[in-house]
């Protein structure tokens, strides 16, 4: 019983460490409030754009550029982020990372990201009983095995997202600043190329790039 919960515990850590250290971390930290901002003078041009009623707030995250929608239909869209992240993007980058954001909230990201989760978690719990893995070493490499797989297969919504928010953008070139802003700002992560290919579900910051790149062609 006990390697069942085991396993289940170090799935849901993997999984979502970056939430658990960022987003989480800041939250319940004493006196770290959450602040609401007006979105850099754009709000009303964003709602116009996704046809949502946004609401934009920062945690007191002031070394990490970093963002999440933290809600989805059909609640309020509600985005926060980092007040690195806030602090250091001109309004035409931060429009990117908003439109970003309101890609997930519009393509059901967050409630596609917890059934792919789940459902793969249970696929694992279901080989754990099967193939009897009671050792609680097995049971932690095959739950980072599976963890691996679910970031993975699910790095497809990021491509989405990125792909929404390029496509409605009024200047492309907003993406690729706030990429090499945030690469640099990020350079401990970025720099670790394992841990960015096989536990980030976030797109590199060289795809997006590119991807902006090819999107200003198209606009040509």
């Amino acid at each position: 019983m006990f390697n069942y919960l085991f396993f289940v515990l170090i799935y849901l850590i993997v999984c979502n460490w970056i939430q658990l250290y960022y987003l989480l971390g800041n939250v319940l930290k004493p006196h770290h409030k959450l602040t609401t901002v007006d979105g850099k003078g754009i709000l009303s041009k964003l709602n116009k754009k996704t046809k949502l009623n946004l609401t934009i707030k920062t945690i007191a995250e002031k070394k990490k550029a970093i963002g999440f929608m933290v809600t989805s239909p059909p609640f309020k869209p509600v985005m926060l982020f980092s007040e690195r992240l806030y602090n250091v993007l001109n309004p035409s980058e931060f429009e990117w990372v908003a439109l970003h954001e309101s890609g997930h909230y519009l393509m059901w990201h967050n409630v596609k990201f917890a059934f792919s989760q789940v459902g793969i978690g249970i696929v694992g719990l279901f080989f754990v009983y099967y193939f009897k893995m009671t050792s609680f070493m097995f049971a932690f490499l095959f739950s980072v095995i599976l963890a691996v797989f679910y970031i993975q297969f699910v790095r497809i919504f990021e491509y989405q997202a990125d792909y929404y928010a390029v496509t409605h953008m009024d200047n492309p070139k907003g993406m690729i600043t706030a990429n090499i802003k945030m690469k640099k700002i990020n350079k401990t992560l970025d720099g670790n190329k394992t841990l960015l290919r096989f536990f980030v579900i976030a797109v590199p910051y060289e795809v997006r790039i590119k991807m902006a790149k090819r999107q200003l062609k198209l606009n040509e």
